[in-house]
């Protein structure tokens, strides 16, 4: 069964839950089948002579027992696919998070102007080496620039 055709995962999600229930109401219907048989899927359909037991309808209860372990076996596979849903649900809204906190932030504004650099001053320094690139925008100081400088 699959559900991905063009559809969200939250509708992934509500048929998959859907299924299972069906599926679960489908289990307990064939073991109503089998309790109105006295009968479990494990109790001995033969009696201690080895021959058939005459109280209850041993089609019926085979029947049962198989549908049930066949629905088992769905109920396994579509549990499965609900988790994976609800992981691709949670990975959808983790990516639109990661979205918007990819969009950079606005640029700060300048905070000072600076007139000019000494020679081989602490700033020309800095400058020449790269480590205010990102502060430094046509010889304005970005504010918060202190708190965005490498530790050592």
């Amino acid at each position: 069964m699959d559900t991905s055709t063009e559809q969200g995962p939250a509708d992934d999600l509500d048929a998959l839950i859907t299924s299972k229930s069906k599926i679960e109401s489908e289990i307990e219907s064939q073991a109503t089948i089998l309790r109105a048989n006295n009968s479990t899927l494990d109790s001995p359909l033969t009696d201690g002579d080895g021959f058939p037991r005459a109280d209850i309808d041993i089609w019926a209860i085979r029947q049962a027992r198989v549908k049930i372990i066949r629905l088992r076996n769905d109920l396994s596979s579509v549990l499965d696919k609900i988790g994976l849903a609800l992981e691709r649900a949670h990975a959808s809204k983790d990516a639109e998070a990661t979205a918007d906190e990819e969009t950079p932030p606005p640029s700060p504004l300048p905070f000072a102007k600076v007139g000019s650099v000494a020679p081989s001053s602490p700033a020309q320094i800095a400058v020449s080496s790269g480590l205010t690139q990102s502060y430094i925008t046509y010889n304005n100081i970005i504010q918060g620039a202190a708190s965005r400088r490498p530790h050592r």
